[in-house]
Parts: C-alpha cells; sequence; structure tokens
C-alpha cells in the first residue's frame, strides 16, 4: 500500500514539475505565449482577425505592428511595451 502511494505523491509532484515549467514559461515569453494562443492558421503571425480574441493586444494592435503589414511577428510582439505581458520592458530592451 505504502509503495503504491509512493508511485502516486511522485507522478503528482511530476505533473504538477511540469506544470510549473511551462507557466513559468509562458511568463518569460508572452510574445511566444500570445502567438501559440491566438495564431490558428499557424503562420507565425498575428493577423488583426486572429487579434480579436485578445482585447488587450487588439487595443494596440496598430501600434505594435512596427512594420505596418496588418500582422503581428513573434519579434514584433516581443519587443514592444504595449504587448501584453511585456509591461516590465524597459526602452533599452
Amino acid at each position: 500500500m505504502m509503495k503504491r502511494l509512493e508511485k502516486v505523491f511522485i507522478a503528482l509532484c511530476a505533473i504538477a514539475a511540469v506544470q510549473a515549467i511551462s507557466v513559468a514559461d509562458a511568463h518569460a515569453n508572452p510574445a511566444l505565449t500570445l502567438l501559440q494562443q491566438l495564431d490558428t492558421n499557424k503562420d507565425g503571425l498575428i493577423s488583426l482577425k486572429e487579434a480579436v480574441r485578445h482585447t488587450g493586444l487588439l487595443r494596440n494592435f496598430g501600434l505594435i505592428d512596427d512594420n505596418e503589414d496588418g500582422k503581428l511577428s513573434e519579434s514584433e510582439l516581443a519587443k514592444s511595451k504595449l504587448t501584453p505581458g511585456n509591461e516590465n520592458l524597459t526602452a533599452s530592451e
């Protein structure tokens, strides 16, 4: 009985660790997280049509879109302070 409980406990710890790592990754790279969530056609870009599912991103879409192509790339998302999750970026980053 005890061995079985140990195995269950270890499995639960492993699951918790994997979830913690994925949460940490999401916080570490909000640009990639947004891209994964919103890029429904998997072209590596977020179009205006895809951005409508995220009010915070949609609000600043035009300001984040540096090259004004109507799509947001991971690099555009990563370097903008206006990207949700990037609020702590400094001007030098």
